[in-house]
């Protein structure tokens, strides 16, 4: 690492063990997310630092793979990047996507249904997301292969370091190159060069990867929340005008599916009494002090709920899929509660997992024909 001056400033800390700045301060690190001075080419930074020379030589392609993603672009490639993919995403054109996605829900319940153990997490959570991931995206695999790819891929960006991380992710670049290669979804974007068809491949790739892991941890945390409390779950079955998108956006203020973001220094100044160091990483918190905070209840209208947080990132970074991952989640708990009006808990039922970025479940049992009664 470069060495910066360690003066930890209020909300910003130097943590010796992570040999990174800490930003735990919401509105610093809002700042921190839209300032120049902040690059969010870390996939390539942390190759630098974490990955062998040898390594990064043998798996040049998954490194220039991952760098291309917009999201770990800067300025004008960036908006370059991101602009005809906005316009796929914006809310309008969202929210003509739902009766495909409600079709795609109650396909998923189907499974959880007919499946012996009635788990949630890889029937619907995982379900609905990759099946919806998988239309949009135009790839034909099962949302199972798609998590795995994506685990693969978050795993290798975890820990650049493991042999064995980057050869998995590297096959996985491989597959998923070759799947989207028969995709119409990519007809019309730039593929008449071997630049252009690697930075359409990977874009697509990333929007693929992107609406995977974090929304079926919304998906199931919005299970979660209203199977755990009956005050919710009636809330939900009377489907009061925008209650249900408030309670998903109450799920992802306090129990935040992606705890935070990387950041690299992008050059030596000084920043709120601080010297930084060109190459410094920087690790800004989206989860406030929210984490795993029980109290739900708090179902405030979503217009007042705008800014209370950063779980879809800030400024130009702006997660752009977060309508369709709020949209998701709504058509999930409206369809489960209608469908499974006895659902709950099993015993011993809930099972977090381990992924250190993540906040997600690995398995949600259920009782289908439950007694809800308080």
């Amino acid at each position: 690492m470069t060495g910066a001056v360690r003066a930890d400033v209020d909300g910003m800390t130097w943590d010796d063990g992570l040999e990174c700045w800490v930003v735990s301060d919401p509105a610093l690190a809002r700042v921190v997310l839209n300032h120049e001075g902040f690059s969010s080419q870390t996939s390539k930074r942390l190759g630098e630092l974490y990955m062998t020379q040898e390594s990064r030589q043998e798996h040049r392609d998954l490194t220039e793979f991952l760098r291309l993603w917009f999201v770990h672009t800067d300025g004008a490639e960036h908006a370059s990047l991101r602009k005809p993919m906005q316009r796929m995403f914006s809310a309008s054109h969202t929210r003509s996507l739902a009766p495909t996605i409600e079709a795609i829900v109650d396909a998923c319940l189907d499974d959880l249904a007919a499946d012996a153990r009635h788990d949630a997490v890889p029937t619907v959570a995982e379900g609905v997301s990759g099946r919806v991931m998988g239309h949009i995206v135009g790839v034909p695999q099962e949302p199972a292969v798609l998590h795995a790819w994506s685990r693969a891929l978050s795993g290798f960006i975890a820990a650049m370091y493991r042999r064995d991380h980057a050869e998995t992710a590297h096959r996985v670049m491989l597959e998923m190159t070759e799947a989207l290669e028969l995709s119409p979804a990519l007809d019309g974007f730039p593929r008449d060069t071997a630049e252009d068809r690697a930075r359409t491949t990977a874009t697509w790739a990333m929007i693929l990867f992107g609406g995977l892991e974090t929304t079926a941890s919304l998906i199931g945390s919005c299970l979660l929340a209203v199977l755990d409390s009956p005050a919710l779950w009636e809330r939900v079955r009377a489907d009061r005008p925008g209650e249900v998108e408030s309670l998903v956006e109450s799920v992802l203020e306090k129990r935040p599916p992606l705890r935070n973001v990387g950041r690299v220094v992008a050059r030596d100044f000084e920043f709120e009494g601080a010297r930084l160091r060109e190459g410094d990483l920087v690790l800004v918190s989206l989860a406030g002090g929210g984490l795993f905070d029980h109290d739900l209840s708090d179902l405030a209208p979503v217009a007042e709920r705008a800014d209370r947080h950063l779980v879809f990132g800030h400024g130009v970074h702006y997660c752009i899929g977060a309508p369709l991952a709020r949209l998701e989640a709504a058509a999930v708990l409206r369809r489960f509660v209608r469908r499974f009006p006895g659902a709950a808990l099993t015993e011993n039922g809930v099972e977090w997992g381990p992924n250190l970025a993540y906040v997600g479940l690995d398995h949600l049992f259920l009782d289908l024909d439950g007694d809800r009664a308080p």
